[in-house]
């Protein structure tokens, strides 16, 4: 099925490169802007009323161009999980970690989210993952794990390594969600499922509101101008990076997710003058290292099984051809 969204057509990619280093740049926005609201509404009302504003952006899509999709039963059950990872789980996760870790450590942690991707990919499809990629994601794993540890408490991070954990949490379950994602792709245009999500976010967050008694309500603040960003921004990223997934293979989107950490440290010292200790920025060193390591020997490793695809191709082309041969030859003498 063809996605009826239409983007500019260039031919080398290039837009595509544009997209997703704007969606990953303007996330690392988004923990700076989630702190700040934090202050003054709590994580359902926070996230009913960012998914609801992103629910009213993407309803003229499923009225009109995406009014006759119908979702198969059979995949009723993956469309639940991934909508359950990501945005229900995944936001409160996230949300109440930056309670707990500046925005700029919280991005740091995100980082680890293609190497992730790349290594539950490899468990569900039974793919081999090279030994030395494991150790790069413990390298990357143990640099997170300091860099809550060595963390200075403060009031924009009290508990930094209980935050740091539920943003490990968080990007666990968004890696969940890409590969269901990825799957549903098959089947369903990528922005008609970033909209399930963003409707199936907004019913969650309020029915939590009312399950918990808490009144939706709007805070005459200059945080509602955030709150609405945050809303128009959940449709823009989606666009974006959904547009990028599709058009680029992972391994080009990946060292490009790397921006994200840069972003938040950058935005978090802007806007709330985060800033990180030396040893803080040594643990960052070690998480890249180990990224590093773990990437480069899942390529290498993912060259290596497609030259032995190609040969293996190459041979049976051979085989059908040299019995093509035997055969005409016997044909020709029989004749």
């Amino acid at each position: 099925m063809k996605d009826a969204v239409k983007f500019p057509n260039i031919s080398n990619s290039m837009f595509a490169y544009i997209s997703i280093s704007i969606a990953v740049i303007l996330y690392g926005t988004t923990l700076t802007a989630t702190k700040i609201c934090l202050e003054e509404y709590s994580t359902p009302a926070l996230m009913a009323l960012r998914m609801s504003i992103s629910a009213l952006l993407f309803a003229p899509f499923f009225l009109t161009i995406y009014k006759n999709i119908k979702i198969e039963k059979s995949d009723l059950k993956f469309v639940a999980l991934m909508v359950l990872c990501e945005p229900c789980l995944y936001f409160i996760f996230e949300t109440n970690a930056l309670k707990f870790t500046s925005s700029g450590q919280a991005g740091v942690v995100s980082s680890l989210e293609p190497v992730l991707i790349i290594l539950l990919a490899r468990m569900i499809l039974k793919e081999k993952f090279p030994r030395l990629a494991y150790i790069g994601l413990a390298i990357a794993i143990i640099g997170s794990v300091f860099l809550s540890i060595l963390s200075d408490v403060n009031e924009l991070a009290p508990k930094p390594l209980l935050g740091n954990s539920l943003q490990l949490g968080a990007e666990i379950l968004t890696c969940i969600s890409v590969i269901t994602t990825k799957y549903l792709m098959d089947k369903y245009p990528p922005f008609y499922l970033a909209g399930i999500a963003v409707f199936g976010g907004s019913i969650f967050f309020t029915s939590m509101c009312l399950f918990n008694g808490e009144p939706l309500h709007i805070v005459v603040s200059p945080s509602i101008f955030i709150v609405g960003y945050l809303g128009i921004l959940t449709v823009v990223a989606y666009a974006l990076y959904n547009y990028s997934m599709c058009t680029l293979s992972p391994s080009k989107v990946s060292p490009l997710l790397f921006l994200l950490p840069v972003s938040a440290v950058f935005f978090g010292w802007f806007f709330l003058g985060e800033t990180l200790n030396m040893m803080q920025i040594a643990s960052c060193a070690v998480i890249f290292l180990g990224i590093y390591i773990c990437q480069t020997f899942s390529k290498y490793a993912r060259k290596k099984e497609e030259e032995k695809a190609l040969l293996e191709q190459q041979k049976q082309e051979e085989t059908i051809l040299t019995d093509k041969v035997e055969y005409e030859k016997k044909v020709e003498t029989t004749v």
